[in-house]
């Protein structure tokens, strides 16, 4: 299971710091009024893909079950990802998806041919929030005074720059190059003081985007069943001019 953890956040991770400057071409879109979706939402969807002639490669429409994918966990080519997230239940949209952010160069298998531009057609059909949660500056107060164990996972550096929240634990839960720490985890237990996976945990990181990673494996991958984000990180907490001290 460590394996697994170690495996998802070093994805996660080097994920976040790849800069997109290809973008999708929306042809046709007609806004739902459900629920929005956002990084690590739960989707539903019909869909039909195709080539700019016209000829269909792929669909699930008269299908039984609709597609059913995880937003920022590489589930999908980027381009398709990039198309969904945002929009809300009930939303239909169709897209132009460019080879760079379909199958690229190398092409799908014996179906999608090298360099080839692809249209996707949409609807979403369900919308599920993600296993974690996203609590405000008030909210994570009251849940350290209630004892949440509350890990600030940024590097030392940072804490020394801006200072911790009280009563947080600063743990660096990464690596210089983007590996999960695997000791976190005992670290976690102890500061709990049990072995539950129970344990009301929240990751604060920057600006909650770090936060969020590894929020969505420990409750996905791990089982933890209440665990938080301080939503926007350090970033919007001193943006509400609270205060923070030195974490030593």
């Amino acid at each position: 299971m460590k394996k697994i953890l170690i495996l998802i956040c070093t994805i996660f991770l080097s994920l976040s710091l790849q800069v997109q400057s290809v973008e999708i071409e929306i042809i046709n879109d007609k806004p739902g009024t459900g629920k929005k979706i956002i990084k690590h939402s739960w989707v539903q969807l019909e869909y039909t893909g195709s080539f700019e002639n016209g000829k269909v490669f792929d669909t699930n429409v008269g299908k039984d079950r609709p597609l059913v994918v995880q937003m920022s966990m590489k589930e999908v080519i980027p381009g398709f990802e990039q198309g969904i997230i945002g929009t809300t239940k009930g939303t239909k949209r169709k897209i132009k998806i460019p080879a760079e952010l379909a199958y690229g160069e190398n092409g799908g298998g014996d179906i999608i041919p090298p360099n080839t531009d692809l249209i996707f057609e949409f609807e979403v059909i369900d919308v599920l929030d993600p296993s974690y949660k996203s609590v405000s500056s008030d909210e994570l107060i009251e849940m350290i005074e209630n004892n949440a164990v509350a890990l600030d996972i940024r590097t030392e550096e940072e804490w020394d720059k801006t200072g911790v929240i009280k009563g947080s634990f600063p743990e660096t839960a990464f690596d210089k190059n983007g590996k999960f720490q695997v000791y976190v985890m005992d670290k976690i237990r102890a500061l709990a003081a049990s072995q539950s996976q129970d344990v009301n945990l929240i990751f604060i990181s920057h600006d909650g985007e770090t936060a969020s990673m590894l929020a969505n494996s420990f409750s996905e991958d791990l089982g933890f069943t209440n665990v938080s984000v301080l939503k926007g990180g350090i970033k919007a907490w001193q943006n509400e001019n609270k205060k923070l001290g030195p974490h030593k």
